[in-house]
């Protein structure tokens, strides 16, 4: 099972996939959404859908693919996978995230 999780709710072990962030001193992931706007509903569903095509775009040797095989072969070992972002409730490109590493989504040829 994979999880997405708000940063400031959950406590315990996650893979980070958010912005960096001085305040909690978390480095930027390889996998943050680089498309930002309103913090709503409508804007984060959007955001999400581009991320989508984003990472879609990208090949197989960039570095968001190599962090996305790297959270598949964590996912194949544990059989579980808390990714943390600062979305919830709003929708997350975590969800867009899960579906690469459940090979549902893939890298451009």
């Amino acid at each position: 099972m994979i999880k997405i999780k708000k940063y400031s709710d959950y406590k315990g072990p996650g893979e980070y996939i958010g912005r960096y962030n001085h305040y909690h001193k978390l480095n930027a992931s390889p996998l943050k959404n680089p498309y930002t706007g309103p913090v709503n509903y409508k804007s984060n569903l959007r955001l999400v859908v581009k991320f989508k095509k984003y990472l879609e775009s990208l090949p197989e040797d960039s570095v968001q693919w190599k962090e996305i095989r790297r959270l598949q072969h964590i996912y194949k070992v544990k059989r579980e996978l808390v990714l943390v972002c600062w979305c919830d409730p709003l929708p997350c490109h975590g969800e867009i995230i899960k579906s690469a590493i459940l090979g549902e989504i893939h890298p451009s040829e």
